[in-house]
């Protein structure tokens, strides 16, 4: 079943130098976008490990007929949801934006998402170029997404350099650097949801033994605590019990947020980053999570203190970051 909500909005989009997976041979360019205006609107898609979104992107960056579903559905259920989001509009769609969690490989148009085992090298663009055979079609990977947008008109808008997180059922990453975002060889750089920062089994899916996601995500914070005694299968819950002082579910998250800490820093340090937009369903937990971080991270973050101290930022755009962001990706000359 479908959700729909109300629209929301934002200003227009300034250019960016981005890049775009070409939609007959899936290669890379590089182009700057002149004007938004006349690259709209785009079908935007935000691919997760818990739910799959779609939504109209407008000519003045609003985000409307906003359909999602469970990923559960995968294939049949995201082409249905996509086939149903065009007829909400009377608009011709010509470009399709795409932020998956990853990785991804942009040059073939194939995703293998941690944290979505039933795709595995799964021919995402090809398939959607089926649907859309007239569309231009880009993709990047889903904190990528959230980065670009919150670098452009969000948080960290003004900032030149920065790392923008998603911190949820999974952990990735998107860097911008010199107010370009930096992409790597097929789309993947930045996703340091799988670096190891110690040696903690926290059954991250990836299959490696203390990844930064196998402590810090959602669902591994509540492993965590229910190994502790916490009764409860949910980051919400786990996040209402702390708030209400349960010791476990207080140090869940304490276990959490100081690894994620520890990963912060040495994703600054490699880029000399002092800017770091963080959103994601973890962080609507409020300041039961939000203090606790802004506490690791000052107790890590000793050496880039002596330069200047690192600006721990909430995502402003929330969970239309990342479809925002991928509508920014579409329309380069």
């Amino acid at each position: 079943m479908c959700l729909e909500r109300p629209a929301t909005n934002s200003s227009n989009f300034p250019s960016l130098t981005l890049i775009v997976t070409n939609k007959n041979t899936f290669c890379i360019i590089k182009s700057y976008r002149k004007s938004y205006d006349s690259y709209m609107p785009v079908l935007a898609i935000d691919i997760g490990a818990t739910k799959f979104a779609a939504s109209i992107i407008t000519d003045s960056a609003e985000v409307v007929h906003h359909r999602e579903i469970p990923s559960s559905q995968l294939w049949d259920g995201l082409s249905d949801l996509l086939l149903k989001t065009r007829q909400d509009t009377n608009e011709e769609i010509s470009r399709i934006g795409i932020g998956s969690a990853g990785p991804v490989n942009t040059k073939t148009g194939l995703i293998s998402p941690v944290n979505i085992p039933g795709w595995r090298n799964f021919p995402l663009i090809p398939r959607i170029q089926e649907l859309f055979p007239s569309t231009e079609i880009a993709m990047v990977g889903d904190a990528v997404a959230l980065a670009v947008a919150e670098h452009a008109i969000g948080a960290g808008k003004g900032s030149r350099n920065m790392l923008g997180m998603v911190i949820s059922t999974g952990i990735g990453g998107g860097v911008i650097v010199e107010n370009k975002p930096l992409l790597g060889d097929y789309g993947n750089a930045g996703f340091f949801g799988h670096n190891v920062v110690g040696d903690y089994d926290g059954k991250c899916n990836c299959g490696r033994k203390g990844c930064i996601e196998g402590y810090s995500s959602g669902p591994s914070m509540v492993r965590f605590a229910n190994g502790l005694g916490w009764q409860g299968d949910d980051f919400r819950d786990l996040a209402n019990d702390a708030t209400s002082g349960d010791a476990c579910a207080i140090k869940a998250i304490d276990f959490g947020v100081e690894h994620l800490a520890k990963a912060i820093v040495n994703i600054t340090q490699l880029f000399d980053l002092h800017h770091v937009v963080v959103g994601g369903g973890v962080i609507e937990a409020g300041e039961i999570y939000w203090k606790p971080l802004e506490n690791a991270l000052a107790s890590h973050s000793t050496s880039l203190n002596l330069v200047e101290p690192i600006k721990l930022l909430r995502a402003q755009l929330q969970r239309d970051a990342g479809l925002i962001g991928a509508a920014m990706v579409v329309g380069l000359e």
